[in-house]
């Protein structure tokens, strides 16, 4: 039975080449994407899954409640985090910290500077479940001046993994023994671990042990819950201990959240990072996408084969009439679609192994497509193939199946109300799909276009950025770097600073408001005396920082002063948090908490002008400016004239000064553009899908349109002998499909104005959704419905009548 059902799906097939194609086509273009993205979801819901009871560990982060300001997030917290969790929540049964350092890495001379490099807790090995592969787990990072190292970071220093024992020097003088070897972390993490150095080197490495009382945010914290115990449960005391150990009034503006450890990746987006992360809507919204594409290629199938149905009319009499009952007919249709579906299955893991790498080279991510040796990939692959057909060859099936032998025989089958209003609504849907796509595509144009031209309120052009002069090497040159590089006629301004626009204000301070004398959180920016000219930003009230007041500069408290003084400059966003106008806010002076023991008084000079120092999906935030040349971690070079000039004479003045240490220097336009190069990464992806939507409907379309014609042959050739142009022809073939089109719009434009919406809700500066994208996509819809059905009526209306009349 299942042969011959084959046998005639086969013939079916070949009778009916152009409708069998587009089918195909369209279901292996659906099949394809979804495929592809199945795979790219499969990938970013699998991050972190490798860590032992990873539901029972969580991220600390710091959350800050400013008054009048947006609340922030931070990813690190600060140095004593991990501790009091572990000594004021019984619910923690362990906790680890660590912090990033830039340390250059080497063996004599020769030293490499490498993202990912560490000071660690004793447990972080075992707390992250990483695979020691020479060494001793437990005790590898106790002792002082001890580092583990990943097997790249050994092959990077030493050429082998075998190097337990061996010695590196850090920044030039710090000795390092090699404890342990581990495995690296899987891509599919959100840690960037590239060697760890024992927290018990702090003190050496810092020179003495005001590491332990540093109240900025700069560790990472984890903890591990007891069983049974969830992040909520212990969020829920956080206030008390807030107001507890902290003061009165601590827990309106200061928290802690805790974040599950596989979530970070896809849901977590606040400052300082360890690298860049996903985003679960990005992973909902391709999902949706690909699946409506899918859905769009089934619902041609479905059109074509009830709109050719009366071309199957007098098979289904016949076999009815010679004892068919209709449950062999519905598996016979049922079996056609499955065939379409399973080559259509073919041609689309095909283009997948094609199209695969290019698009994980696009998206910067590994992705792997193995199912010839993954059999529960192959299982879904040929599931999906049995649902694809089950989907598509339904309901025609039925439809087909239904015929009565007796009008079928006479010729009195017609197409029938329900089934040209079903395949009407089909096409509707396909172009609500098509238009919502175009919309959403011009809409995160218009809404990239407009973060690009904003008035940032700094200058962003002509600006190269020297970064790394954190590290002890280039740390001791940053005054000579400065003065060199002023020196050329093209250079014409420097400023160095803890960080540049486009990046994170990690660092911060308590404070004691001085309007409110409550306390809350002040995120501080470490400039020179050229940081506000350098880059133009504009001082509302007050003077900016000066050479000629040496009071103005940061001091931290010593034995001579044990309670100093110092002046600050804020973002006009600081003031209104203080409760203060921009002119109000000069000369206020209010405490500064610095260490846990200490704390300063400083004073407010002068007051900016809010400028946008990260995306325009982060609120400006509240911003303290302190006078701290040593902290110079970046620094930002203006020129004029000649580029690749200039370009080579600080690549000179670098190598003369700091030859141990590679240089990186990078254009500040380009770290404004990989900004927004996330949403320039979904806007192509969008643009894709868009296409490949309105090329699937298209398909189907051109299908329905060319029965269409062929049905009206007769009526065409009628109409040319009574006096109808090839123009009216065209233009009556095309209303109909019109009255679908308009339709189309209808239901779709109140659904992208939705999903636009909460899209540019992600943005705290954004644009206002007009008219204009919606007129773009209805005009687009109209046009391609136009030039498909219009081009084949085109070809009708000119055959001669004779030859219409003729047909049959």
């Amino acid at each position: 039975m299942l042969k011959n059902y084959l046998l005639i799906a086969y013939r079916s097939l070949l009778q009916q080449k152009l409708y069998s194609t587009i089918n195909i086509l369209g279901l292996a273009i659906g099949l394809a994407i979804c495929i592809s993205m199945a795979i790219f979801v499969e990938s970013e819901l699998g991050y972190d899954k490798f860590i032992k009871d990873n539901e029972q560990i969580y991220r600390s982060s710091v959350k800050w409640m400013p008054p009048s300001a947006p609340e922030q997030y931070y990813a690190q917290g600060q140095v004593f985090n991990a501790e009091n969790y572990q000594a004021h929540f019984e619910e923690v049964v362990d906790a680890t910290r660590f912090r990033e350092v830039s340390v250059a890495l080497g063996q004599g001379k020769e030293s490499f500077l490498h993202d990912g490099v560490f000071l660690a807790d004793p447990n972080f090995v075992d707390f992250f479940s990483l695979d020691v592969i020479d060494g001793e787990r437990q005790s590898a990072l106790e002792a002082p001046n001890t580092i583990v190292l990943t097997q790249a970071a050994a092959m990077l220093y030493f050429g082998r993994t075998n190097v337990v024992g061996e010695s590196l020097l850090g920044a030039g003088k710090l000795p390092l023994k090699v404890s342990a070897v581990i495995k690296d972390l899987p891509l599919r993490t959100h840690l960037n671990v590239f060697a760890l150095i024992s927290m018990a080197t702090a003190t050496t490495y810092y020179g003495d042990n005001s590491w332990q009382r540093d109240p900025s945010f700069n560790y990472f914290t984890y903890v591990k819950l007891a069983d049974g115990v969830t992040g909520e449960d212990v969020e829920a005391k956080i206030p008390s201990y807030l107001e507890n150990h902290y003061g009165p009034g601590t827990s309106d503006t200061l928290g802690f959240e805790l974040m599950p450890v596989t979530d970070i990746y896809l849901h977590s987006h606040q400052y300082g990072e360890m690298k860049e992360n996903g985003d679960i809507n990005t992973v909902y919204s391709f999902s949706v996408i690909s699946a409506l594409i899918l859905f769009i290629a089934c619902v041609n199938f479905m059109n074509l084969s009830t709109a050719t149905a009366t071309k199957r009319a007098k098979e289904v009499g016949v076999r009815k009439t010679l004892g068919a009952k209709q449950q062999h007919l519905v598996m016979q249709f049922v079996v056609e679609a499955m065939m379409l579906s399973y080559i259509a299955l073919i041609i689309a893991v095909a283009l997948v192994e094609a199209g695969l790498p290019l698009f994980a080279s696009f998206i910067g991510k590994p992705l792997s497509f193995d199912f010839y040796s993954e059999p529960l990939v192959l299982t879904t692959l040929l599931l999906l193939g049995l649902f694809v057909g089950l989907i598509s060859g339904a309901y025609p099936a039925f439809y087909l199946s239904r015929f009565k032998p007796a009008k079928v025989l006479k010729g009195e089958v017609t197409q029938g109300k329900s089934g040209a209003l079903l395949r009407k609504g089909l096409v509707v849907f396909q172009f609500s799909v098509a238009v919502v796509l175009i919309i959403a595509t011009t809409v995160s144009n218009q809404q990239l276009k407009y973060a690009r031209a904003i008035e940032l309120g700094y200058d962003k052009d002509n600006t190269f950025v020297l970064s790394r002069l954190y590290t002890d090497i280039a740390s001791q040159q940053r005054s000579a770097l400065k003065t060199q590089l002023l020196s050329h006629p093209n250079i014409v301004s420097v400023t160095a600073s803890s960080a540049v626009p486009t990046e994170t204000i990690v660092d911060a301070f308590g404070m004691v408001n001085p309007k409110t004398q409550l306390s809350q959180t002040m995120p501080t920016l470490a400039v020179d005396e050229d940081y506000f000219s350098s880059y133009n930003i504009k001082l509302l009230s007050g003077r900016g920082f000066s050479r000629d007041f040496p009071a103005d500069k940061f001091a931290m408290p010593s034995a001579a002063e044990p309670n100093p003084r110092f002046s600050v400059v804020i973002n006009e966003k600081a003031a209104q948090s203080l409760g203060f106008s921009a002119d109000e806010a000069v000369g206020k002076t209010f405490e500064v908490r610095l260490t846990r023991h200490s704390s300063a008084m400083a004073t407010i000079i002068g007051v900016t002008q809010n400028y946008y120092f990260s995306s325009l999906k982060t609120e400006i935030s509240p911003t303290y400016h302190l006078l701290r040349e040593n902290e110079g971690n970046s620094m930002a070079i203006k020129f004029k004239g000649d580029t690749a000039q200039t370009r080579d004479f600080i690549e000179a003045t670098w190598r003369k000064l700091v030859p141990e240490q590679e240089m990186e220097l990078t254009y500040l336009q380009t770290k404004f553009e990989q900004m927004y190069r996330q949403e320039d990464k979904e806007i192509i992806v969008f643009n894709l899908f868009s296409m490949l939507a309105i090329f699937i409907a298209c398909l189907g379309l051109f299908g329905l349109a060319s029965f269409t014609t062929k049905r009206r042959t007769k009526e065409i050739g009628v109409r040319k002998v009574l006096g109808a142009s090839v123009m009216d022809i065209v233009i009556l073939i095309n209303k109909e499909f019109s009255k679908q089109v308009m339709i189309a719009n209808l239901i779709a434009w109140p659904l992208a104005y939705f999903v636009m919406q909460q899209w540019l809700n992600n943005f705290v500066y954004r644009i206002d959704l007009s008219i204009v994208p919606f007129l773009i996509a209805a005009s687009l819809a109209f046009a391609i419905a136009w030039l498909t059905v219009g081009s084949l009526t085109l070809v009708s209306a000119q055959a001669r009548p004779v030859k219409s009349l003729r047909y049959e």
